[in-house]
């Protein structure tokens, strides 16, 4: 048994309805908006990636812009756009009963999202599943978001554990590629937007149909 396990949320706790689509094209309408040229960005780009090819422009001098308050209008774009979805979002059916019985096992858990702290919280409260986890880590507590592994690097440093000693839940390929960027092992829970097969091919240590079965794996 793992003693901690690292959760992301959408898709992976609770039922995915955010907007991925619309709300890149509303952070690429703000940043044409400011300035910055978007020719080269598409709807299929992560957020992360967006925001790196924004900050390039500042950095190479294309835009001259302080990039902090450019960020906080994405992030605010971003807010309006998960507060929307996490209206939508339930809890998966069996996902308080998996935490209850991981706590019950004495594993360590917590949760590491892309999603705006606001939002986040707002949805863990209202389904009574924030007092499940250790500590809640969302994008406004890092530098940088997942594929990157900031998130999940800072998790196991408030665990105080090594990366060998916990694992990464989440249900997206994006998920996959920061735990092994973290060095973590990742079970993918094919609740999401991809297949199990895409998540075996995307790199996955472990696939799963539902969270229950999530105890006996790890």
């Amino acid at each position: 048994m793992s003693p901690a396990v690292l959760f992301d949320l959408d898709g992976t706790l609770v039922s995915f309805n955010f907007d991925v689509k619309g709300s890149r094209q509303a952070l690429l309408e703000e940043l044409s908006r400011r300035g910055f040229d978007v020719s080269g960005f598409n709807l299929t780009l992560p957020t992360q990636d967006i925001l790196d090819g924004a900050m390039s422009q500042v950095a190479d001098g294309r835009v001259e812009r302080d990039f902090a308050p450019v960020r906080a209008a994405l992030y605010s774009i971003l807010d309006a756009f998960e507060l929307e979805g996490s209206q939508k979002s339930v809890p998966f059916g069996d996902t308080l009963e998996t935490l209850q019985e991981l706590a019950r096992r004495g594993v360590r858990l917590a949760v590491v999202t892309n999603s705006g702290r606001t939002a986040t919280i707002a949805l863990l409260k209202r389904h009574d599943l924030l007092g499940c986890f250790e500590f809640v880590l969302t994008r406004d507590d890092v530098e940088r978001l997942k594929p990157d592994p900031d998130g999940l690097m800072k998790a196991l440093a408030m665990l105080s554990l090594p990366a060998s000693d916990a694992i990464f839940v989440g249900d997206s390929v994006l998920d996959i590629q920061a735990a092994k960027r973290a060095g973590l092992k990742v079970i993918s829970v094919a609740t999401g937007n991809y297949t199990a097969e895409k998540l075996r091919a995307g790199g996955a240590d472990t696939v799963i149909g539902r969270m229950s079965e999530l105890p006996e794996v790890i």
